[in-house]
C-alpha cells in the first residue's frame, strides 16, 4: 500500500479510490468503454488543478481551462506512467488510464472517491482547488479500499444558476444546448442571439461565469503543476498553432469565427 500511495502522490496532489461496481451500470457509451479491463474492481480518481490566481487571467479571451496546455496529453502521460509503475508492483493486475473521452461519469466518480461534491452547476467542488480541476482515472482489476466520501461542499446558494447568462442551469438540471461554452464550440452557423452572447461575455472559447460566481472558488489554491505553469497562453489569436491547445480539436475556423465576433 505504501508503494501505491507513493506512485499516486507523484501523479496528483489529490486522488482517491471508489468501487467500480457502483458505476458498472452507469458507464458512458463511448469507444473507450471497451478498454475497461474485464474484472475491474476499483477506479483510482486523480485531480489535476489548473487555477493560476485571479491576477494571472487579466486580458484573457478564452476559458481558464484552455489557458494552460492541452490537459488531455499531460494527464494521459502521467496516468499512463502511474499505470506502468503500478503494474510492476502488482504484476497479476491490470491498470488502464482514462481522461478526456472517458467512459466514467467523472464528477460522480470523483465524489464517491472522496475528492469533493457536486455543485449546482454540475461541476466538482473541492476544498483546496474549488472547481478548477481536471479529472482522470485508472481502472484496475486490483481491489483497493475505497476512500471516505462524506464531503458536502455546495451551500446551495444558487449563484451559479442565477448568473448563467443563457438559463442553461436550473434547479434539478442542465440544458447543454443553451450552455455558452457549448455555443462557442459549435461548427454550425450561430444565431444572432448566440453571436450577441459571445460578444457580451468577451470569450472566444468556453465560459467561466458559473465558476466565477461560486463562493467556494474564492481563495482557491493555485496549481503547482509545472507543465501548466510553463505553457500558459492567455489569448487565442489568428494563425495560432493549435497543436497543444484545448480548443485545437475544433480547428481554426471555429475559434477565428468567435474572434471575429469580439473585434
Amino acid at each position: 500500500m505504501d508503494n501505491f500511495c507513493k506512485i499516486m502522490n507523484d501523479v496528483s496532489p489529490l486522488w482517491g479510490v471508489c468501487s467500480f461496481a457502483e458505476f458498472s451500470d452507469h458507464l458512458i457509451d463511448c469507444r473507450s468503454k471497451s478498454y475497461i479491463p474485464d474484472g475491474t474492481k476499483s477506479v483510482i480518481v486523480a485531480l489535476f488543478p489548473y487555477y493560476l490566481g485571479e491576477d494571472a487571467y487579466e486580458g484573457s479571451n478564452i476559458s481558464r481551462y484552455a489557458v494552460v496546455p492541452d490537459y488531455n496529453d499531460f494527464m494521459k502521460y502521467r496516468l499512463d506512467r502511474a499505470s506502468e509503475k503500478l503494474k510492476e508492483f502488482y504484476p497479476s493486475e491490470e491498470f488502464v488510464a482514462f481522461c478526456g473521452n472517458s467512459p466514467f461519469p467523472e464528477v460522480s466518480l470523483a465524489q464517491r472517491a472522496g475528492l469533493g461534491s457536486k455543485g449546482r452547476n454540475g461541476l466538482l467542488l473541492t476544498e483546496k482547488y474549488g472547481s478548477w480541476v481536471f479529472i482522470g482515472e485508472i481502472a484496475t482489476t486490483a481491489y483497493i479500499e475505497p476512500s471516505d466520501n462524506t464531503l458536502n461542499l455546495c451551500d446551495g446558494c444558487d449563484l451559479c444558476i442565477r448568473n448563467c447568462p443563457t438559463g442553461a442551469l436550473f434547479h434539478g438540471g442542465f440544458d447543454p444546448d443553451l450552455c455558452l461554452s457549448a455555443i462557442t464550440q459549435k461548427k454550425k452557423p450561430l444565431t444572432a442571439e448566440q453571436e450577441d452572447l459571445i460578444k457580451s461575455v468577451g470569450c472566444a472559447w468556453g465560459c467561466d461565469i458559473c465558476q466565477k460566481s461560486c463562493p467556494k472558488n474564492k481563495g482557491a489554491q493555485r496549481t503547482e503543476i509545472e507543465e501548466f505553469l510553463n505553457g500558459v497562453k492567455l489569448c487565442a489569436e489568428y494563425g495560432d498553432d493549435l497543436t497543444d491547445r484545448a480548443y485545437g480539436w475544433r480547428g481554426a475556423k471555429v475559434i477565428e469565427r468567435n474572434l471575429d465576433l469580439l473585434k
